[in-house]
């Protein structure tokens, strides 16, 4: 028998059960996506603004928060004491700027290029953790400019990004034709010499920040009853959960997730779901990112064969972090208050219909529609709310196709994390042109739901069996929610 029979067979299966799957009644609540953390009206601005619910102390912690995550990052020493740290080597100097108006920044260019929302992480396919000898965790393609004498040679990036893309062509069954972009990464302009052979590139692009703090309150219970890494229930789909370091923390909402036992948590953040709270997210970008260190993070990203970048560290007149918790602590909270927007046109009959398709071809398998955000969580206006992020935060094998080939914990070379939809659709209202999956590749959301492979490939199949009228009224969905 061959694949395509095996295929025939499987999605005539598939689909016939389809009209047999159990479409739960709609909800009022689907609404107000992240109950009072839902924004008060949609902006053609900026993502930026918080949730109608959360009281005035902290409004003013967000804004405050807020500017911190704004305002780009100088050298020190200087005399802005609170906004010095920049480097040595860096992506970018401020978090607005891989995060436009609180949602994706720019797209990446064709050609050799500094992007600031792509970066380049470098992993191994067989060990858990590695980092590339010379370059580190992660490509810094931009440094601070030195002229002290005890930086020799003058302190450069890292290397510059080269780009490119195939074009791929298919079909779907009604005969409508599609282009995919296949990209192609290498680095140009390496300043230390060669990668290790073992490296290997993972493109990661930055995600919208908005719900993020209601991700982070979802009680690890509710995820890990979602776990079923070896298929028990035999529907085809494998959620596993990345256990990942717990750096240490006084943050109430990290330590929420963690206990003086637990050197181990659930991965929630991040494309392979290396960090398991908001908190270390936040604490990690600052470091590998900016390059201001924390307690999360204290050391400098300066490998031992950049002395050039260790004699530059040793310049800037810290005598220990350069973001204290204080302030660390406010653009964390700046990060869990960004309200996530109201559904729009979801009462459509076009959307309605495309709701019913999303359950029917599977998508909620991986993208959970729903929860209720643990009761116990620190933050009030977080707290025991209805939400619908559609996202399981689990790990998920999407193929050969979307594959890095880097190992990062738990998860392998072809797992990433579910990412959240709630919002999908109010990207547009900001950005003329946005992108999809880990790095970008996908221009509509048509073309995310193409490229999805292993675990996936059935509700993608499905999908490209959908005449033209039932994709737009997937799609319809997918914008409303």
């Amino acid at each position: 028998m061959t694949k395509n029979s095996i295929w025939v067979i499987i999605l005539i299966t598939f689909a016939t059960s389809c009209s047999k799957v159990s479409v739960p009644k709609f909800e009022q609540s689907e609404h107000l996506p992240a109950g009072g953390m839902t924004g008060k009206g949609l902006s053609d601005r900026s993502f930026v603004q918080v949730g109608r619910d959360v009281d005035r102390r902290e409004e003013l912690d967000f804004w405050t928060g807020f500017s911190l995550f704004r305002d780009p990052w100088v050298i020190a020493p200087s005399s802005t004491k609170d906004r010095d740290g920049l480097g040595p080597l860096f992506n970018t100097r401020s978090c607005i700027s891989c995060h436009s108006s609180g949602g994706k920044g720019p797209a990446p260019i064709e050609g050799i290029s500094k992007p600031s929302a792509l970066v380049m992480r470098f992993g191994s396919s067989d060990l858990s953790s590695f980092s590339d000898p010379i370059y580190g965790a992660q490509l810094q393609p931009r440094a601070i400019a030195v002229t002290h004498s005890s930086v020799k040679p003058a302190l450069q990036g890292e290397a510059q990004l080269q780009l490119s893309y195939q074009l791929i062509s298919g079909q779907y069954a009604d005969g409508t034709s599609y282009t995919l972009r296949q990209p192609s990464y290498q680095l140009a302009d390496l300043a230390y010499g060669d990668l290790d052979q073992r490296t290997k590139l993972s493109p990661r692009y930055s995600p919208v920040i908005y719900g993020l703090g209601l991700l982070d309150a979802i009680s690890e219970q509710d995820l890990l009853a979602q776990e079923d890494i070896t298929d028990n229930n035999q529907d085809g789909i494998s959620a596993k959960y990345n256990r990942v370091p717990i750096m240490p923390s006084n943050h109430d909402t990290a330590t929420f997730h963690s206990s003086d036992s637990n050197a181990k948590g659930i991965g929630r953040f991040g494309h392979k779901a290396k960090q398991p709270s908001l908190y270390q997210q936040v604490a990690a970008a600052f470091r590998d990112d900016i390059g201001i260190t924390n307690t999360a993070f204290a050391a400098e990203s300066c490998s031992s064969a950049q002395s050039n970048c260790q004699a530059a560290a040793n310049l800037g007149g810290h005598q220990s972090v350069e973001i204290p918790d204080k302030l660390l602590n406010l653009v964390t909270q700046f990060n869990q208050l960004v309200a996530v927007p109201a559904a729009r046109n979801l009462n459509s009959p076009q959307a309605q219909q495309g709701r019913v398709l999303f359950y029917q071809l599977g998508c909620e398998s991986c993208h959970t529609a729903k929860y209720k955000t643990d009761s116990k969580y620190p933050h009030t206006s977080l707290a025991n709310q209805v939400i619908w992020p559609y996202t399981d935060l689990a790990l998920h094998d999407m193929g050969t196709g979307l594959a890095d080939g880097v190992k990062e914990y738990d998860a392998d070379g072809q797992e990433w994390r579910t990412p959240p939809l709630w919002g999908i659709g109010a990207r547009k209202n900001i950005r003329k042109e946005n992108l999809y999956l880990h790095d970008g590749r996908a221009k509509t959301v048509a073309e995310a739901i193409l490229w999805h492979g292993g675990e996936a490939q059935t509700s993608q199949q499905l999908f490209i069996q959908l005449d033209l009228a039932q994709r737009n009224a997937l799609l319809a969905f997918l914008d409303a929610i």
